[in-house]
């Protein structure tokens, strides 16, 4: 499998720890919500996020898998 392009929505603000740790990741502030965008190598790296995500106690609300041609 090929990198992909991803979406997530997690509520609220992120930590700064994880922010730092996603540093490839574009990280956006839509309040109420944090959307991270950008590519990630396979589908471990997609539940290494989401397990990342949960073990600080956020609630994930989406994670998307974007089309190959839509713009970042």
């Amino acid at each position: 499998m090929s990198d992909a392009t991803y979406q997530v929505r997690v509520s609220g603000v992120l930590p700064d720890e994880l922010i730092e740790e996603l540093r490839d990741l574009t990280v956006s502030v839509e309040p109420p919500e944090t959307v991270l965008h950008g590519t990630l190598p396979d589908q471990s790296a997609v539940v290494g996020l989401i397990s990342r995500i949960h073990g600080l106690g956020l609630r994930l609300i989406e994670v998307r898998r974007l089309p190959a041609d839509e713009d970042l």
